[in-house]
């Protein structure tokens, strides 16, 4: 499969690094430290409607603002976490433990992988399809692989979303991720007036994933455990684009390549 898509913007969120501009900052050497106790809140929901939904799902919303209004309202959207509600998720099966068993129906409704999309769709009013992938540390190129057939078969732009955050323990023992990320792209079959940078991607057979930590990007970001530090060298070649290949790993033994170029170059 060979395709081409445009970028027409980036988002991202993460703790020290709120937004795609202090990312770029951060490549070209400004320097940042992981604020502790940041909460991710987005600007499109209220302060108390926010803080009835889990970290996770404000994280993944937080990152979908920067991209949603670069986007028509009825097109697709693709949210991809590997661990989806961990949090949510904990907290059910502590209750369950408890005795007697007292669990808030709102739990069940926010548990889901598909939950932030779902809260997502609501806030900014989307009426397009949703779609929600998980394939753990292949998370990042399963998403930006359904991104891509999406607006192919579709022949219209795309919302991609991709996220996780920490888990509590003792559910963090099993998957530690030490950082919460997320970055949003919106993708395009068509060049637009500001489209960022063109993506030629392909996927191929057997090949060893970029190492994130090509990226130059602070060791907070590349240790972290996150499958969303795989993105970053593909953000640094968006911001920059030099025509560098970028290899995201997908499951099997496959994997997805993504060439950014210049506009003009596509």
């Amino acid at each position: 499969m060979k395709a081409t898509l445009f970028v027409d913007g980036v988002g991202y969120a993460a703790p020290g690094l709120r937004t795609a501009v202090a990312l770029q900052e951060h490549f070209d050497g400004a320097p940042f430290e992981v604020e502790e106790t940041w909460t991710a809140m987005p600007a499109c929901l209220a302060r108390r409607q926010a803080l009835r939904l889990s970290d996770t799902t404000r994280l993944a919303i937080m990152a979908a603002e920067a991209v949603g209004p670069l986007l028509p309202r009825d097109c697709s959207w693709i949210f991809a976490s590997s661990t989806g509600e961990g949090g949510t998720l904990n907290e059910i099966l502590l209750a369950l433990r408890a005795d007697p068993i007292m669990i808030q129906p709102l739990r069940f409704q926010n548990a889901v992988h598909n939950a932030a999309q779902g809260n997502w769709s609501i806030a900014a009013g989307a009426k397009g399809g949703m779609t929600s992938v998980a394939a753990y540390d292949a998370t990042a190129g399963a998403g930006l692989l359904k991104a891509t057939m999406q607006a192919l078969m579709d022949d219209c732009p795309v919302g991609l979303v991709v996220f996780d955050a920490p888990l509590p323990p003792p559910l963090h023992e099993k998957r530690p991720l030490e950082l919460s990320m997320a970055a949003a792209f919106a993708l395009s079959p068509q060049r637009g007036e500001n489209s960022l940078a063109a993506l030629d991607l392909d996927v191929v057979a057997d090949e060893t994933a970029t190492d994130p930590s090509l990226s130059g990007a602070h060791r907070s970001l590349t240790d972290s455990g996150n499958p969303v530090r795989f993105l970053l060298p593909l953000l640094r070649q968006i911001f920059w684009p030099k025509g560098e290949t970028v290899t995201l790993d997908l499951p099997g033994k496959l994997a997805l390549t993504v060439t950014p170029l210049s506009v003009g170059d596509a």
